[in-house]
């Protein structure tokens, strides 16, 4: 019976949009464990459920609480919650003595809004019962009917017999990208002042402010040129482009990938943008944020791909078609009269260093179950 309400229950799990999260192995409990966890403003919600067997008792659950606890802090510290819930659920046959699981249960106080707070419930999946703490709120992220639902059968259930499903879309690391608008404002303030001094369309303005070309890097050694022209743009609409391209993928990046995963990938396909267009091209003068741009969808296309998970609401093919199509246009776009021209190779190599970088910094999806 248990194995029906671990079923069930990952199921509501699921559908209400809470993501499996991976628990190290632990030794000294040998029954099974799950952690699922959401966010909804600014509290984060846990649930923790709990293979219970009266005739095992609670050997090993002090140490187990400690390991999910870390878990747990970990996770909220990163994403800077203010307030932490965490739902523990034992549920099993308890016909017998659960005194232990009973103690637990009764020793909690009433509800108050602190930064951690616990909520036990014990699960007779046999005569589908719960116990529970009047004491204790029914409404927290309304736990109790979730629990009341997962004792019931259900039609067309995810998943096979001995499968848990998991939520299709990825958990952000991150809650705000902050590098991510610190950099827009850093391309902004760059065009303006190059506006106000000759104009971001003037060849001496570029230069002077760090453009990039073969001869300046690889003739006058001026390496430093390589990162310099992420900054700059030709024109208010290659910022405008570009901007939008940070706000679609770049904002994605930073929540997914974390902070210092998000500024190396933006960088480092930066210079192997510029790196490819000047070696593709003797005499072309560069600038513009396009190979980080592309960079940060490869490594979107490629954490997608390698989790199996949707990043919000871009998918992996979603994510493949725009860098297929963005490639393309620019092809399509030098062979049109009176248009800038499209540093193509820079684009590429970009899209090839993101794709690199999202494969190595991604990471990858592993099981949560603890035996």
């Amino acid at each position: 019976m248990y194995a029906d309400f671990e079923r069930n229950f990952a199921n509501i799990m699921f559908e209400a949009g809470c993501e499996k999260i991976e628990l190290p192995a632990y030794e000294f409990w040998r029954r099974k464990v799950s952690l699922w966890g959401k966010l909804s403003g600014a509290v984060a919600y846990f649930y923790v459920v709990y293979e219970a067997h009266p005739a095992s008792g609670m050997m090993g659950f002090s140490g187990l609480k400690e390991l999910i606890d870390q878990r747990i802090d970990v996770i909220s510290a990163r994403l800077n919650m203010r307030h932490t819930v965490i739902i523990n659920i034992f549920a099993g046959d308890l016909s017998g003595d659960i005194s232990e699981i009973r103690k637990l249960i009764d020793e909690q106080g009433e509800f108050a809004f602190m930064p951690k707070y616990d909520i036990y419930y014990g699960v007779d999946t046999v005569a589908s019962q719960i116990i529970r703490n009047t004491k204790q709120t029914d409404n927290m992220d309304g736990a109790l009917a979730k629990i009341e639902t997962a004792l019931k059968p259900r039609q067309g259930s995810i998943g096979l017999e001995n499968e848990m499903p998991t939520s299709r879309y990825a958990t952000p690391v991150a809650k705000y990208p902050i590098l991510c608008y610190i950099l827009m404002a850093v391309n902004v303030l760059l065009f303006v002042l190059m506006e106000l001094d000759g104009g971001s369309t003037n060849i001496a303005t570029l230069i002077r402010y760090g453009a990039v070309s073969h001869h300046l890097v690889f003739t006058l050694g001026e390496y430093h040129r390589l990162i310099t022209p992420i900054f700059l743009h030709i024109g208010l609409m290659h910022l405008m482009a570009n901007t939008m391209a940070m706000i679609l993928f770049g904002i994605r990046a930073e929540k997914y990938f974390g902070h210092v995963k998000f500024l190396i990938i933006y960088v480092v396909s930066g210079v192997a943008g510029n790196l490819a267009m000047v070696l593709a091209s003797e005499f072309a003068l560069g600038a513009g944020a396009s190979g980080a741009g592309y960079g940060l969808m490869g490594a979107l296309f490629a954490f997608a791909k390698l989790r199996k998970k949707n990043v919000e609401n871009f998918r992996a093919w979603v994510l493949g078609i725009m860098i297929v199509l963005g490639i393309l246009m620019g092809f399509a776009e030098n062979q049109l009269p009176d248009m800038p021209n499209v540093g193509n190779a820079a684009h590429i190599g970009g899209l090839v260093a993101g794709l690199v970088l999202g494969y190595f910094l991604a990471g990858k999806e592993m099981s949560t179950k603890v035996d």
